[in-house]
């Protein structure tokens, strides 16, 4: 076994360990233990929402998709969008999997750049702005629902308002540094700092990544463009739990479901478990618990559904890699690019 996977099948296995223990954790949490069941098999009996929730998730596929495909416009890269649609697929498998960090942004820039070798740079800060993008979506959501709908109010205790607040400074923090970068990316700043630092400046690297930056800058409808599809992205991959809820027969209001999540997203793509397995279930029950007193069997179960929603479309895209020509050469680029 070569040194590099070697390294990926630890921290798998360092995963699948903190997989477990997050996942026990959170289980262990539910009074009734046959109550996990009964809820899966009450969720079996709601085809609509199951339906609903499939469809929410298929409909965060084809925003991501549009989004990236909107910013490789943006840096002169034309690519067919069902060809972006086959990549984002791709990135739901590789997700899924973990196989290593970030492995879905990995399959898709190894993919595309297979294609376009002249724009390795430009590929990879077009990803670098699609997480960026969604980063933006998820705190104007976050804002919006968490104050702009006073559901922080309804937090039962000051760890529960705690959470929120702090989450708040994060997500607010977050933008203000989204905002000082493009700035600093700025031709003003750039000349600023040819005069001042020249050396700094005349590195080719810099000039690459503050020229790639800057096109979105320029090219603001694409940047609107981009961010109003990532809004829907965001909208669609959230409201799968507020479906998951629903088909428990539990009437959680949407806006308490859209201020939780964009903290449990956070938290659950923290590299510490598989897919956010148990990490995600365990930030969700406290969270929704803290807004709706939701029964910690019921918030579990629905947070495990709406994983499984999500996860179809990473089978979905399983199947569309069988089909890709180069997916064994793409599976050994990934492998080794852990080390």
């Amino acid at each position: 076994m070569t040194k590099a996977r070697a390294k990926t099948v630890g921290i798998y296995l360092l995963k699948l360990v903190g997989t477990v223990a997050f996942l026990w954790w959170a289980l262990s949490q539910i009074p009734d233990k046959g109550a996990l069941l009964r809820n899966f098999q009450t969720a079996l009996r709601s085809p609509f929402w199951i339906a609903v929730g499939l469809s929410l998730s298929c409909s965060a596929i084809f925003a991501g998709a549009l989004r990236w495909h909107i910013l490789l416009k943006a840096q002169e890269i034309h690519v067919s969008y069902w060809y972006v649609v086959r990549l984002t697929l791709y990135g739901s498998l590789f997700n899924l999997v973990s196989i290593g960090a970030a492995a879905g942004d990995a399959a898709k820039i190894l993919c595309l750049i297979r294609n376009r070798p002249d724009r390795k740079v430009q590929i990879t800060l077009s990803l670098m702005l699609d997480h960026l993008v969604g980063f933006i979506a998820t705190c104007i959501i976050f804002l919006v629902f968490a104050w702009g709908f006073q559901t922080v109010e309804n937090a039962r205790d000051l760890s529960g308002r705690g959470v929120f607040f702090t989450a708040t400074l994060f997500q607010a923090g977050g933008l203000f540094f989204v905002a000082l970068n493009f700035w600093l990316c700025s031709p003003r700043m750039m000349r600023f700092c040819e005069r001042k630092f020249p050396k700094f400046a005349a590195r080719e690297w810099v000039q690459s990544t503050t020229r790639s930056i800057d096109v979105f800058r320029a090219r603001w409808k694409h940047s609107l463009a981009a961010l109003a599809a990532s809004i829907v992205l965001s909208l669609a991959f959230f409201l799968t739990f507020y479906a998951a809820l629903r088909s428990l027969g539990q009437n959680t209001p949407a806006a308490e479901v859209l201020s939780v999540m964009p903290i449990v997203d956070v938290v659950a793509s923290l590299p510490i478990s598989i897919s956010g397995l148990g990490v995600r279930e365990r930030t969700f029950d406290f969270l929704l618990n803290q807004l709706t007193g939701t029964p910690t069997g019921m918030a579990v179960a629905a947070s495990l559904i709406g994983f499984v929603f999500h996860s179809f479309w990473g089978l979905i895209g399983g199947l569309a890699f069988i089909t890709e020509p180069t997916r064994k050469k793409i599976t050994t680029l990934l492998i080794e690019d852990e080390d």
